[in-house]
């Protein structure tokens, strides 16, 4: 049954705006940013017909030039919306770690099929590695790239806020199960470059409520 789309919060960090939509069956968030007149769209997740007329109605109002398509990692549910933000600013670029590339067409690498649906993105145009920088107006994103998830999960680093996909939730962690040491390998990850940024770094996670690097320092079970 298709689920109605919400949208969540208005965030604001100096100049840069981010807005936090939940779409889709797995109920994904999905991000849009704003710096200097300049967008980008991060982990686009809407997946059914009202969710992906919301999305780009909201786009056409803002008259949007869209710079970056960017996935946390290859999962279906991050990537479902790839295609149609192509289609609509086919200059914007698709960005995906390097070692994740290959589910963006794979149904079968990206999970769609398991789920019995076809999800296929275009190709990356960029590939991500660790500390690449991402610049949209006058703000950055830094990068970190954190095995675990999947091989090419990445976490995005601006100023005073992190994109953590699939990586860590709000007092959990994510699975890590489909290669040898994956979780071991994902702790490792979130406690060397993530527990390590300052105390009130806000946490806008692939899935459920924001955290803070404190709570999650304080109170997350699997990294005590």
């Amino acid at each position: 049954m298709e689920k109605e789309f919400f949208f969540k919060e208005k965030l604001h960090f100096g100049n840069t705006v981010i807005y936090k939509y939940t779409f889709g069956p797995l109920d994904t968030n999905c991000y849009l940013l704003e710096n200097g007149g300049e967008w980008l769209a991060i982990d686009p997740s809407f997946f059914y017909p009202k969710e992906i007329r919301y999305i780009t109605d909201v786009l056409d109002k803002e008259k949007v030039k869209l710079k970056y398509i960017i996935n946390t990692h290859g999962h279906f549910d991050h990537i479902a919306g790839d295609k149609l933000l192509k289609l609509k600013y086919p200059r914007s670029k698709i960005l995906i770690h390097t070692l994740d590339a290959g589910m963006l067409t794979s149904p079968a690498k990206n999970r769609s099929k398991e789920f019995g649906v076809i999800v296929e993105s275009p190709p990356p145009d960029i590939l991500l590695k660790e500390n690449n920088t991402i610049e949209f107006g006058s703000e950055t994103l830094t990068v970190l790239h954190i095995f675990g998830h999947t091989k090419g999960s990445v976490v995005l680093k601006g100023k005073g806020f992190i994109f953590s996909g699939d990586t860590i939730f709000a007092g959990t962690v994510g699975t890590a199960k489909e290669y040898k040491n994956a979780f071991q390998l994902m702790i490792k990850g979130i406690k060397e470059k993530i527990l390590t940024l300052e105390d009130n770094t806000v946490i806008l996670p692939g899935h459920f409520e924001n955290s803070t690097i404190a709570e999650e320092r304080k109170y997350n079970p699997f990294l005590q």
